[in-house]
């Protein structure tokens, strides 16, 4: 007894369902066959024209490089380069011997009233003098004043030419034995030889504007469908492009087009 009220459910419950399975059944929609048609093939097109676009990045960068430059211009840099006392010691040098030279002989051979009227003026000019004529130029106006004033029985006219002219054979044998360290510059007259000029190896640094070119891309000219149509490509496309049946490129066709 037990076990026919456990069937007796069970069974009821299916005959109910089976009437309502082939109404299931016609509910649901047939799932339709997948669409395996391939897409239609790419088509050549033959390539009009074809130039590359170029992208420049420009960029400022500090750099050293080669320079050739003048002798004269070269030594004047090494000379500028180097301390103001340096620089012009042997001026100043010149510049210290003309002062004592002037003061010394006008302290000997004038009065004292007139020494301690022209006593600064007579150092400060010397000084100058001596300042362009080196110790060099100053040496030789004593000497050449002293050969003078001797010679010329202590007249003063002979004695300040031979000064004179003892002052520049003075500085002309200096400069012989000590050549400055820049020399002068060369003429440029219309009549004078045009000099021989060296030129020297130099680096030089600075800021310079650094400019790269990189090939960005080719615009191409191509015709689909008897239309021209135009496509950057970041390739060559050389003669002729694989092209889809929408007109799109998909790639160079790697023929020749006769």
């Amino acid at each position: 007894m037990q076990i026919g009220a456990a069937i007796y459910p069970g069974l009821i419950c299916i005959a109910l369902a089976l009437p309502v399975l082939p109404a299931l059944g016609q509910d649901i929609a047939p799932v339709p066959a997948a669409d395996t048609e391939p897409p239609p093939p790419p088509v050549v097109a033959p390539v009009l024209y074809a130039y590359a676009t170029l992208a420049s990045t420009r960029s400022v960068e500090q750099s050293c490089w080669q320079v050739l430059i003048p002798e004269r211009e070269y030594l004047v840099r090494q000379n500028n380069a180097k301390p103001w006392l340096l620089r012009n010691a042997v001026p100043l040098i010149g510049a210290a011997m003309g002062g004592f030279t002037g003061g010394f002989l006008l302290k000997r051979h004038a009065t004292a009233a007139v020494y301690k009227r022209w006593a600064v003026p007579v150092i400060v000019g010397s000084a100058g003098a001596g300042f362009v004529l080196g110790p060099g130029g100053v040496t030789g106006a004593v000497v050449g004043g002293a050969i003078g004033d001797k010679l010329g029985k202590h007249k003063p006219a002979i004695t300040a030419v031979s000064m004179i002219g003892g002052a520049l054979a003075g500085k002309a044998l200096w400069d012989m034995v000590f050549p400055p360290a820049v020399p002068p510059e060369p003429p440029n007259g219309p009549d004078d030889d045009i000099p021989v000029e060296v030129f020297l190896r130099d680096q030089q640094c600075g800021a310079r504007l650094q400019t790269a070119h990189n090939q960005s891309v080719y615009r191409v000219g191509y015709r689909f469908n008897d239309e021209e149509r135009v496509a950057e490509l970041p390739y060559d496309p050389g003669e002729a492009l694989l092209v889809s049946a929408s007109g799109e490129v998909t790639g160079p066709a790697r023929k020749r087009i006769d």
